[in-house]
């Protein structure tokens, strides 16, 4: 174990392709533990709650055996914000507005274009169907954070830095996407953006809370309020289903608003916006603590008084 444990970029690197090695093996797992326990609609939920406790104890474990962190949870990400109360639902709350604002924006200029065609279920099992996947999503997003924000690109952070850390996920994202030839040249360059505005959620702010409520309302938006394709999937659109007739640019055609300009544009200008709305949070979480510096110095009791102090005594007297 001394390849991954200790400090120096290799050590650290390891300690990376370790992690992406486990997720790989965690997700195997955790898809065949669903199929054995569910079906059906239920699936996608008990995968990603399988999965996210996969990540909890690996993750956590590696943080706790070769980083030496007291505080896993809060190594990985999941950071507590002692200073606030409920901060981290104040941040998940921010996020999730970033996210809904950005896809409202998409979906707006698809309507006024005159280009979307809503259609309404409104029977019972709709939209227990609806929670069903809304559940499924949020428990998804907080997985994918804790995978691709979490212990392995902070390792990947140690390794290379911020900046160098934040193009290599941007990169990576844009080629994982090019495994979907529907997605297309805009596709690529969505999911390029969309892992640069994640990863400078958590850079930010230190924790996964925004960039959790960033991608879970991101997808929630497109798929279950608006019921549009994500990436070609619809099982989210339950009660409200939306067909979309118009230039691929714009649309992005059976793949989704993912696979379109407007959504890079969306995303881009999304960026800015969480620069700014984030300013004060940066500046309190990534301030470098303060300690004091110095040389102590003991004085006795019984030290002499100054010479002012003896002036000021003879003028008294």
């Amino acid at each position: 174990m001394s390849l991954f444990r200790g400090p120096g970029r290799g050590r650290i690197f390891a300690r990376f392709v370790l992690a992406v090695a486990f997720f790989i093996v965690a997700k195997f797992l955790a898809d065949q533990a669903a199929q054995g326990f569910s079906v059906g609609i239920a699936l996608p939920l008990v995968r990603n709650v399988f999965l996210l406790f996969l990540e909890i104890i690996g993750f956590g474990y590696m943080g706790l055996a070769f980083d030496g962190t007291r505080q896993p949870l809060r190594a990985m990400g999941l950071a507590r914000r002692p200073d606030q109360r409920l901060g981290w639902l104040r941040e998940f709350a921010l996020g999730a507005a970033l996210g809904w604002g950005m896809m409202v924006a998409v979906a707006l200029v698809l309507a006024l274009a005159g280009i979307l065609y809503v259609h309404f279920s409104w029977g019972s099992r709709a939209f227990f169907l609806l929670m069903m996947q809304l559940c499924g999503l949020a428990t998804g997003a907080l997985a994918s954070e804790i995978a691709f924000r979490g212990y392995p690109f902070q390792k990947l952070i140690e390794a290379f830095g911020p900046f160098t850390a934040t193009v290599m996920a941007c990169i990576f994202f844009g080629l994982l996407r090019m495994e979907s030839p529907s997605a297309g040249t805009a596709g690529i360059w969505v999911s390029g953006i969309a892992a640069l505005l994640l990863s400078l959620a958590y850079l930010r702010t230190r924790a996964l809370w925004l960039s959790w409520g960033i991608h879970f309302a991101w997808l929630a938006s497109m798929g279950a309020l608006f019921g549009l394709p994500m990436a070609g999937n619809t099982a989210a659109a339950t009660v409200v289903q939306t067909d979309t007739y118009g230039p691929r640019w714009m649309t992005g055609g059976d793949y989704g608003p993912e696979a379109g300009w407007l959504a890079f544009l969306a995303l881009m200008i999304g960026v800015f916006v969480l620069l700014r709305i984030t300013r004060e949070l940066s500046w309190r979480v990534n301030q470098p603590e303060l300690k004091p510096v110095g040389i102590p110095v003991d004085i006795p009791h019984s030290a002499p008084a100054s010479p002012a102090a003896n002036t000021n005594e003879t003028e008294t007297l």
